[in-house]
């Protein structure tokens, strides 16, 4: 599958992946009380839950920023990158009933996902900016990159889970693998803790982490109403084109295997 033909399905389905994925968001939690408000309310307990393990340890080295702040503006676009990755590598196994009878490209499944964490992702977003204001971040004309950073933040998460998604099909071990690893992988980037921590001569190297920039870019667009510089950007096109690239490749080799398996 050429690389033009991934794009060209997702364009074509783009109407069923749109209200696919909002249709999702809003009864992720039906059958529940508060419904589709958990996904708020989630986020809310484990900041204040980190607001009051962290804060009395850390404030002083937050370059004068909120811990709050600081803290929000880092870990709600990763739990929706996280929740991207979790969710979309399950996407072929749930939805193997619709792969089996419906002519729907597999990739459709996990772009659905994508979409669905990326609209709660503008949720936080929206939220953040009063939260940012209260707490003395720097709003300015740069939050106008914030949803741009949030699309492309979630087109590196689909490259990944798409990737994911055909592999936990063929090997479902892999499930139980990413259970821990996924909450490990959040200690690897100053989420909970400021970056000031961190060796200057170790800092470069958190780049290699492919969702780094993205969301340190989102963090000081809110904090300090601060560009990415150009070699930021080239890092998150390099990260992007590298793992849809991938996606791509693993999708059109494990496609038929995946196909038989479901």
């Amino acid at each position: 599958m050429p690389q033009s033909l991934l794009f060209h399905h997702l364009y074509q389905y783009r109407r069923y992946i749109c209200y696919n994925a909002w249709n999702e968001l809003q009864f992720r939690y039906a059958g529940t009380g508060i419904g589709i408000f958990w996904n708020l309310i989630h986020p809310v307990c484990e900041i204040i839950i980190y607001t009051i393990v962290f804060s009395l340890l850390i404030s002083r080295q937050t370059q004068g920023h909120s811990y709050v702040l600081y803290l929000t503006s880092g870990l709600l676009p990763w739990r929706t990158f996280a929740d991207a990755i979790a969710q979309g590598g399950n996407a072929f196994t749930q939805n193997a009933t619709y792969l089996k009878r419906l002519a729907i490209p597999p990739e459709i499944f996990v772009a659905k996902v994508s979409v669905t964490s990326l609209l709660l992702l503008f949720i936080y977003l929206v939220l953040l900016l009063p939260l940012s204001a209260l707490f003395g971040g720097q709003l300015g004309f740069t939050i106008l990159l914030l949803p741009l950073l949030a699309i492309l933040l979630h087109g590196l998460g689909f490259g990944m889970a798409l990737i994911l998604a055909n592999l936990q099909t063929l090997f479902p071990d892999i499930r139980q693998i990413l259970q821990f690893l996924i909450p490990l992988w959040s200690w690897t980037m100053p989420i909970f803790y400021p970056d000031t921590i961190i060796p200057k001569s170790i800092q470069p190297w958190l780049y290699l982490n492919p969702p780094y920039a993205f969301i340190e870019s989102i963090r000081y667009i809110i904090l300090e109403n601060r560009l990415p510089s150009i070699q930021i950007w080239l890092i998150m096109t390099t990260w992007i084109v590298f793992f849809l690239w991938l996606g791509r490749m693993v999708n059109d080799t494990l496609q038929d295997d995946v196909r038989d398996v479901i």
